[in-house]
């Protein structure tokens, strides 16, 4: 799995629970109708403390090496609102933020984990409002730490007979 496979998972499993858009931030695009959803991808690799575990294995002279490690990914997320007719922005961006944190949490783990991720941290919701020409741009946002497996493979020149290369005899 790489990032862009957890990121989709994620972002298309939050935003069918909360029935909005969610979105990449800063985007060149008219602006959504609220209410709806950003994410940002703020560390989209963090290694483990390890080198990872490797494995070979190979057929007709190819040697395939495979490494397998489990990073960390870091996603920020926030709930954009505005006052409208009978809504307070303010409540709406709080109650999907929190609504979205609880998914995270709780709500959507079994989705998240079928899926091979891992949610390691979910941080508070903060608020992230701010004004926007004339009115203030309701918002409220929180950060996940995300770990998920990751194998990279190689095909790899095998090492022929040793004391036949040592003598200058190669197969090739």
């Amino acid at each position: 799995m790489n990032f862009r496979d957890v990121r989709n998972q994620i972002v298309s499993g939050l935003s069918e629970y909360l029935e909005i858009p969610v979105c990449l931030s800063n985007q060149v695009s008219p602006e959504m109708e609220y209410p709806f959803v950003i994410y940002s991808s703020t560390s989209p690799y963090i290694p483990d403390a390890g080198l990872g575990e490797y494995d070979w294995s190979g057929s007709e002279g190819k040697t395939v090496e495979t490494r397998r490690e489990q990073p960390a990914c870091a996603m920020s997320f926030t709930a954009c609102s505005i006052n409208r007719e009978d809504i307070l922005g303010d409540d709406e961006a709080l109650e999907l933020a929190e609504k979205a944190q609880g998914w995270f949490l709780h709500t959507g783990y079994d989705f998240i984990s079928r899926k091979g991720i891992t949610v390691v941290d979910v941080a508070n919701v903060q608020e992230r409002s701010f004004l926007q020409v004339d009115e203030e741009a309701r918002r409220y946002g929180f950060d996940v730490m995300i770990r998920y497996a990751r194998s990279d493979v190689r095909i790899v020149s095998a090492i022929g007979n040793v004391a036949a290369i040592q003598k200058g005899e190669s197969d090739e």
